[in-house]
């Protein structure tokens, strides 16, 4: 739990770093983050591997503008994505969640560089078993044409409860990474 039990939002103007959540900070905490989806195409040359594999030990830059171009998506990313949320990593041509990231910073504006940056791969959390998109991932929006097509999408708090059930019952071994990730809820 960060300094006086407060959560990664809470945080986003301070230069401390986030720290994850303990369990009883989660549900002070749970109704400030949100879940987004961050899609992309492996077939453009770029797939989720590369910032689960990397070295870096720093936060890891994920977007500008001459990758993501979607209106909706551009304006999440610059008026909603704030440190400390969660992001599914999904492959859409291979029709997967391959893994969850935290938000290392506050989304951007295009013409800034990247437009979010992701917490350090270390920290995040390549599911063994991914998620498919039908059946695991069938009841949520962001994954159906009522929602769009952008690279990034948002995920309901219910659609969230759900999927967090899922993800722990085909990956049952990484309870424990997931829980951290997670902040224990």
């Amino acid at each position: 739990v960060a300094p006086g039990g407060t959560c990664p939002r809470q945080l986003a103007g301070s230069p401390a770093p986030a720290v994850p959540l303990g369990a009883g900070a989660a549900l002070h905490c749970t109704h400030l983050m949100k879940v987004w989806v961050f899609k992309v195409n492996t077939k453009r040359g770029w797939e989720f591997n590369e910032y689960f594999r990397a070295r870096t030990r720093g936060v890891y830059e994920l977007g500008d503008e001459g990758w993501i171009k979607s209106a909706s998506s551009l304006r999440y990313l610059r008026e909603e994505v704030k440190r400390g949320d969660i992001f599914l990593c999904y492959e859409v041509d291979r029709k997967q969640v391959v893994g969850l990231a935290r938000a290392a910073s506050d989304g951007r504006d295009a013409g800034l560089g990247s437009l979010v940056d992701f917490c350090p791969p270390r920290e995040a959390v390549r599911l063994n078993n991914p998620l498919t998109r039908k059946p695991d991932l069938d009841h949520i929006l962001a994954f159906s044409p009522q929602r769009g097509r952008g690279t990034v999408q948002r995920i309901d708090a219910d659609e969230f409860a759900r999927l967090k059930r899922i993800i722990l019952r085909k990956n049952p071994e990484q309870a424990e990474e997931l829980n951290r990730l997670l902040g224990g809820e």
